[in-house]
């Protein structure tokens, strides 16, 4: 026997069409709210199949147990502490592993930025069909519990508003999860753009090239270039030069080295290179920029 719904300590809310009406309305929340929302633990027999998919993104956080999902032609198997976003409009069915279920968090998220948030949690495995690493994490139970217990007060602007601004927050957790959790030593879950990021944090002293920072993730410069564009917008030198002219403004803020020196703590030997990128950056140059701290 296979059943959709029914659970001991399950919690189900879906949002009425009145209430839809007005998330559609309000600027604040129009492009990214909840449409169903829900916890199912220990969820034997849960099992879903929608041929045509639905409209929203569905989001579903494992917390404990295991499942597994199919979509397209995929088969993705999802274990405590893994996310995964099912796109709007795409043909899925998914269910509980029958001897270890699982307790999963699940929100549909309806909205014009619905997609995006679900690439922005995705990131790499939003094509390949992957569970995402996500943690643990108290403080996003937390927020979970408290879009619930609102929307359970009823569907008034100020409940609307609320829950589904507690919707972004809570959404984001998945999005950079090593500030929620258990993640934040687990490099092997990081996508490529993640661990270059550290790589570059961990060297901004010294001289670093694109083959460098492409060869710390074993890539070839040419489709980790292209990959790091893809995931944060920057190209890998573009974006090693702004951590390291953010370093360069705490220490121009928190210590009395001299302009040369500070260009050397961030491996520029060339104080007036340093200085040229420092005022393209930051709209002023380094003297001008010490000298502003004193107001601060």
């Amino acid at each position: 026997m296979r059943k959709s719904r029914g659970f001991d300590g399950e919690q189900f809310i879906e949002i009425p069409k009145v209430g839809l009406s007005s998330c559609r309305k309000l600027p604040l929340i129009q492009g990214l709210h909840i449409t169903h929302i829900g916890f199912y633990p220990k969820a034997l027999h849960h099992y879903y199949q929608r041929p045509r998919g639905i409209h929203s993104v569905i989001v579903i956080y494992c917390s404990d147990g295991k499942g597994w999902l199919q979509i397209e032609n995929h088969k993705v198997n999802i274990r405590a502490g893994e996310i995964f976003v099912i796109p709007a409009d795409t043909p899925h069915s998914y269910g509980a592993d029958a001897k270890n279920p699982w307790s999963i968090y699940w929100v549909h998220v309806g909205g014009s930025l619905c997609m995006e948030i679900g690439k922005a949690i995705m990131r790499d495995s939003w094509e390949r069909y992957e569970a995402i690493y996500a943690g643990f994490s108290e403080e996003r139970t937390e927020l979970f519990k408290q879009m619930v217990m609102t929307l359970r007060k009823g569907y008034s602007t100020s409940n609307l508003t609320f829950a589904n601004l507690t919707l972004s927050y809570y959404l984001s957790t998945f999005i950079n999860p090593e500030h929620f959790g258990q993640q934040s030593n687990n490099t092997q879950k990081m996508n490529t753009a993640d661990k270059a990021i550290v790589y570059m944090q961990q060297h901004l002293s010294e001289t670093v090239t694109l083959e460098n920072i492409a060869g710390s993730v074993n890539l070839s410069v040419s489709f980790f270039s292209r990959k790091f564009k893809e995931d944060t917008g920057y190209t890998p030198i573009a974006y090693f030069n702004y951590l390291r002219i953010q370093k360069a403004c705490q220490l121009l803020h928190f210590s009395d080295l001299r302009i040369n020196e500070v260009a050397s703590q961030i491996g520029i030997d060339d104080p007036f290179y340093f200085s040229r990128l420092f005022k393209h950056q930051m709209g002023v140059s380094p003297i001008t920029y010490r000298r502003s701290r004193e107001t601060l």
